[in-house]
């Protein structure tokens, strides 16, 4: 009797030995799961942050190129005037 009961608490130590063994090896993989998506969320904001500065990049081109045109359009008023006046 105290035989088997010695042999079914090996057993379940064995059960929980195993059962360590698979949350270590569990964990290990979760660990670089987290990992991967930490490095992922990383590149993520770098490109946001890429990608933002281009945007305001291409904001103050836009504006410069529009500042330019609405200059020209001024120059082409004045000169129509100018033909106007001649007429």
């Amino acid at each position: 009797m105290i035989l088997e009961k010695l042999q079914d608490l090996e057993k379940k130590l064995r059960e929980v030995v195993s059962l360590l063994r698979q949350c270590e090896s569990e964990k290990e993989t979760l660990g670089k799961q987290v990992s991967g998506m930490e490095e992922e969320l990383r590149r993520a904001h770098d490109e946001k942050t890429t990608l933002k500065k281009a945007v305001e990049r291409l904001e103050a081109e836009r504006q410069e190129v529009r500042a330019r045109v609405d200059e020209l359009l001024g120059e082409v008023s004045r000169v129509e005037a100018a033909l106007q006046e001649r007429r």
